[in-house]
C-alpha cells in the first residue's frame, strides 16, 4: 500500500513537473516573442531617425554646395562683365574711327 501511495504522489510529482515545465516553455516563447518584436520595433525606429539624420545632412551639404555654386557664377559673371567692359572702349574706338575713314 505504501509502494501504490509513493508511487502515485512520484506520477503526480512528475505530472506536476511536466505542466511546469510546459508553462515555462510557453512562458519563454512568448517573452522571445516580446523580445524580437521590441527589437524590430527598435530597429526600425533607428532606421527612420538614420534616415532622417541622411536626409537632414544631405539637404545641409545640397545647399552648402549650392551657395558656392552662386558665389562661384556671380564672380564668373562680373570678371567677363569687367573683361567685356574693358574691352568694350576699345571696341566703340575702333568702330568710330573706321566711320571716320569711311567718311
Amino acid at each position: 500500500m505504501e509502494l501504490i501511495k509513493q508511487i502515485k504522489e512520484a506520477e503526480n510529482t512528475a505530472k506536476k513537473l511536466i505542466e511546469d515545465s510546459q508553462k515555462n516553455a510557453v512562458f519563454s516563447i512568448e517573452n522571445a516573442e516580446k523580445q524580437k518584436a521590441e527589437k524590430l520595433a527598435n530597429a526600425q525606429q533607428d532606421r527612420r531617425k538614420k534616415i532622417e539624420s541622411a536626409q537632414a545632412e544631405g539637404s545641409k551639404q545640397g545647399n552648402s554646395e549650392s551657395e558656392q555654386l552662386k558665389s562661384k557664377s556671380a564672380q564668373a559673371r562680373q570678371q567677363l562683365e569687367q573683361k567685356a567692359s574693358s574691352k568694350m572702349a576699345s571696341a566703340v574706338n575702333t568702330v568710330i574711327e573706321f566711320i571716320k575713314k569711311q567718311s
